[in-house]
């Protein structure tokens, strides 16, 4: 694992987000019913919607770790970091909407561990980085590490190092917000629901010197 860079800044201790035992800390988006705790990790069902399990606290700078499976290789999930949660219309609405990065989570080969724009249609991983890779092992737990701190965001899959992202645009605007547990939405509401499951989720803040 890379330590951080130049000793501009420290890291807090391991913060437990899921511990097998119950989803405090989390909530759902849009008070929808996709996830659930099952046998000691989170499951996510897919609908035919894109749906969303956050955690109550946002975070800024940070490493997070946690084990990811697709139990189905034609669903697509993600990570959501730094993300925000409602949108402001010109009219001065308020509406919920999730937009942010989002660690890509998919089947192998594919793109899993580059980072997406959630809600807002585009990659920010430049198009010249979005390589297809064999990093996900399908069918089986796999190990995601994210380090974001400022606009620079790092990912790792199974201890390969996939994602080394600098976007001061994209930081900009997201700073810091919720982590989140994507399932993708489904069209036409298939008979088979897909699944996805996580476990083993912790964080641990960086803080500037």
């Amino acid at each position: 694992m890379s330590s951080f860079c130049c000793g501009s800044a420290f890291a807090g201790d391991w913060v437990t987000l899921f511990d097998g035992k119950s989803l405090d800390g989390w909530k759902p988006s849009r008070d929808n019913t996709q996830f659930a705790l099952s046998e000691g990790v989170i499951v996510g069902t897919s609908s035919s919607q894109t749906q969303f399990l956050q955690t109550v606290e946002s975070y800024g700078d940070f490493e997070l770790e946690l084990e990811v499976k697709l139990h189905d290789t034609d669903l697509n999930s993600g990570i959501q970091i730094r993300t925000q949660l409602t949108r402001t219309g010109d009219n001065g609405k308020v509406r919920a909407s999730v937009h942010g990065p989002q660690v890509d989570i998919g089947r192998s080969p594919g793109r899993s561990g580059h980072i997406f724009n959630q809600g807002n249609g585009a990659w920010i991983t430049p198009k010249e980085d979005l390589i297809r890779n064999e990093a996900m092992v399908n069918g089986h737990w796999n190990k995601l590490r994210v380090l974001a701190k400022g606009p620079r965001i790092q990912t790792w899959i199974n201890g390969k190092q996939v994602g080394d992202v600098t976007d001061s645009e994209a930081y900009a605007k997201y700073p810091s917000g919720v982590i989140a547990l994507q399932v993708h939405g489904v069209k036409k509401s298939p008979e088979k629901a897909r699944h996805v499951s996580f476990r083993s989720i912790r964080v641990r803040r960086l803080e500037k010197k």
